[in-house]
Formats: C-alpha cells, sequence, structure tokens
C-alpha cells in the first residue's frame, strides 16, 4: 500500500485583483465616464416626451388666420393686415377663424405680433366677459379728457364719475355713477409703462374706453357724456 499519491484536483488559478475605479475630479471626466448611460437615458426621456404629447391629444393641419403685420391695441383689422397660414391645432380649438373677412373691421383689444394666431380672446367683443358673473356687459365710455386713458390698463378698477353742471348757470355737482368697474379695453398704449405687454395704436384723442359694468348701469353709463363730464377715478 503506497502512502504516496497524486491528488486529482487541479491548482487553483491565481486570484487576479480588479482594478480600482479612481474616483472622478472633474465633471468633465465624470461625464466621459458616464456618457453612454446618460445618452440612453436622455434617449428614453425624449422617446418618453413624444409618446406623452401624441397620447394627450392629436394634434393636426389646420388652415387659420394669423397677424401678416403687427396690429396695434385698439385699431380696427384690415384686410393686409391678416393671412392664411397651416398650422398644427387642436382639433377641437373652436377660438381660432378660418376666413380673413371675420375679422376685417372688427377692433383688436390687445397688441399682437406678426405670425401670431388669431383667438376670439384678442377682440373687443363678447370675449372679453369671459368668466364675469352673469348680468354683466361690456360698456363703450367716452371720457371727457382723453388723455386720462394713458393711466389705465386692462384690469384696472376705476370709479366712473359725472359732474354736470358750468358754475354759472347751474352749480357744480359731481357724483359716481359706477364703482369699482373694471376696465376690459383701453386704446391708449401702455408700452411705457409696467404693462408693456399691451401694443397700443396711435392715439386717437376720443377717449374711449370699455369698462365691465352690469347691465342695469350700461344706460346711464354710456350716455353720461351727453349730461356732463365723465371721469374715472383709479381705485385699489
Amino acid at each position: 500500500m503506497s502512502y504516496f499519491f497524486k491528488s486529482s484536483a487541479r491548482p487553483r488559478p491565481p486570484a487576479i485583483p480588479r482594478p480600482k475605479v479612481r474616483p472622478a475630479r472633474t465633471r468633465s471626466e465624470l461625464l466621459r465616464r458616464y456618457r453612454k448611460p446618460l445618452a440612453l437615458a436622455f434617449t428614453l426621456l425624449a422617446v418618453a416626451g413624444l409618446l406623452n404629447v401624441f397620447s394627450s391629444g392629436q394634434l393636426t393641419q389646420r388652415e387659420v388666420v394669423v397677424v401678416a403685420s403687427d396690429i396695434p391695441a385698439g385699431s380696427e383689422i384690415s384686410a393686409n393686415q391678416l393671412s392664411l397660414q397651416t398650422v398644427r391645432l387642436d382639433p377641437g380649438d373652436d377660438e381660432v377663424f378660418d376666413s380673413p373677412e371675420q375679422l376685417v373691421g372688427q377692433r383688436i383689444a390687445i397688441g399682437l405680433d406678426a405670425g401670431t394666431v388669431i383667438r376670439k380672446y384678442a377682440l373687443v367683443g363678447e370675449q372679453l366677459l369671459a368668466g364675469a358673473v352673469d348680468g354683466t356687459v361690456a360698456v363703450p365710455l367716452r371720457l371727457s379728457d382723453p388723455a386720462t386713458v394713458t393711466l389705465l390698463h386692462p384690469g384696472q378698477l376705476v370709479d366712473i364719475v359725472l359732474t354736470t353742471g358750468d358754475g354759472f348757470d347751474r352749480e357744480i355737482a359731481s357724483s359716481t355713477i359706477a364703482k369699482s368697474v373694471p376696465v376690459l379695453w383701453v386704446p391708449q398704449s401702455a408700452s411705457d409703462s409696467e404693462f408693456g405687454m399691451l401694443k397700443g395704436a396711435a392715439p386717437s384723442g376720443e377717449g374711449i374706453i370699455v369698462v365691465a359694468a352690469a347691465s342695469s348701469l350700461s344706460d346711464d353709463l354710456s350716455g353720461a357724456v351727453s349730461r356732463g363730464k365723465v371721469s374715472a377715478v383709479l381705485v385699489n
């Protein structure tokens, strides 16, 4: 019997130590090291964004009216300021126009730049009363001092004051015929003030503004200028 024998087990190969990864010291080194995972992540995000857009609603090509040249706030729209252009819109969007004839002669409420799709809320009309309580009407009002218009802007609350009498035959008297009514539209630019988002028309000197008021006050307000001097007093 032999006391010596060969082991049948193969010798274990020597362990090769893994190289230690040196931590990135700069941002550029970090970007180089992880550029492939980052590129894959950004690609997946872009694909997810596109899927979200298409799943939220299909946009369609529609031919609608756009502004051909800048239209100042308060001016009447003419045919040469409009053009038809095909744009991608929600098929359910009913705030746009598909014919320039629908807009010619109407008055613009806010300044619009060339290339802008014209929507109903940009016009002086019923859309100015969006969100107003029932029974509210838009009343055009002529101020006796046209320069006062330069102090107003859409959204400003004003008291409308009527002053009657001439100090000779009739005693001068003032009364407030409407309190805290919001201004819906002004013809004068506010571009020199903090409300420069409105592109104004050239001063007309007429002093006409549009305010929102209860329908019960509409007759009194619209005919006020024939009874005396009409002024707008700014309120908080």
